[in-house]
């Protein structure tokens, strides 16, 4: 235990057991993740699902802190980053590495014994869905977003926003783009036709905004900070952080769920009926989300 004695002089042995005892996934493995799985690794949490679908680019070589200089592009998938990192900080935490879609059976199989999940996705398609099965099958889940704006002066920062089963998720405080979500998570044949009639070509847009490895980190302590706060017991998570890196500021936002919420009023502690497999889709389908 000398390696956490300076966790337990703040929260004492007994909450590093909790860690120890801990199942922890972080789905989406990239630059947000990154820093969340090393943290997690470090914290001693005893056992981590990892999920992510996407191999390693060039691009992502100025922010990807467990990725080197000298791995093979293309050819290193990022959880094999991830692996490698959590290995050589305590090879006796047991990793379950899940490469494949949110949007996969083995994924959603996967999340079923852990306790909390990080979701570190780009995208509102994957964010709706980890938001309904944290909701239907009682999970403890940290949404974690980094953001850029460079559009009306230069505004960059970040938020948490913490879901269990009190009200209160992404939908009804307004952290979900709906609209956005329903694009991520069309079919092929629904985005061919879209295309079609606004003839706009989805594989020719540029998504890519920009993104540092300094406020992926602050993001990502952040939504570990409260997590650590939460297992341990030292206090209650906060439900939702915002960081203003532009301002130097963390603020503690306004979490006021909205009454009438389907997902907080109808899905939470529904389980297998509330249907969250539905977004499940077969291999040979394109993977939107």
């Amino acid at each position: 235990m000398d390696r956490f004695d300076r966790n337990i002089r703040f929260f004492g042995a007994d909450g590093q057991a909790k860690f120890r005892n801990a199942h922890a996934a972080v789905a989406g493995c990239g630059g947000l993740g990154q820093h969340v799985i090393q943290q997690l690794a470090f914290l001693g949490v005893g056992k981590l699902t990892l999920i992510e679908d996407e191999a390693l680019s060039r691009s992502n070589l100025n922010r990807y802190i467990l990725a080197r200089h000298d791995d093979p592009i293309p050819g290193t998938h990022k959880i094999d980053n991830a692996l490698r990192a959590i290995a050589a900080i305590d090879p006796s935490i047991e990793v379950t590495p899940i490469r494949n879609s949110i949007r996969s059976r083995e994924a959603f199989e996967a999340l079923r014994p852990v306790h909390s999940v990080f979701g570190c996705f780009d995208n509102d398609g994957a964010r709706l869905i980890l938001n309904e099965y944290a909701k239907a099958y009682s999970k403890e889940y940290y949404d974690l977003a980094s953001d850029i704006e460079q559009d009306a002066g230069l505004r960059y920062g970040g938020r948490v926003v913490r879901v269990d089963q009190t009200p209160g998720c992404l939908v009804c405080l307004g952290h979900i783009d709906l609209a956005a979500a329903r694009e991520d998570l069309e079919s092929e044949a629904a985005r061919r036709d879209r295309t079609k009639i606004y003839g706009v070509n989805a594989d020719l847009l540029d998504e890519g905004g920009p993104s540092v490895v300094s406020i992926n980190g602050v993001v990502g302590s952040l939504g570990v900070t409260e997590y650590l706060l939460s297992v341990a017991g030292v206090r209650l998570p906060k439900r939702l952080l915002t960081y203003r890196g532009d301002r130097g500021i963390v603020t503690i936002g306004n979490a006021d769920a909205a009454p009438g919420c389907y997902f907080c009023d109808t899905i939470a502690g529904a389980g297998a009926s509330a249907a969250v497999e539905r977004y499940i889709i077969n291999a040979t389908e394109s993977l939107a989300a």
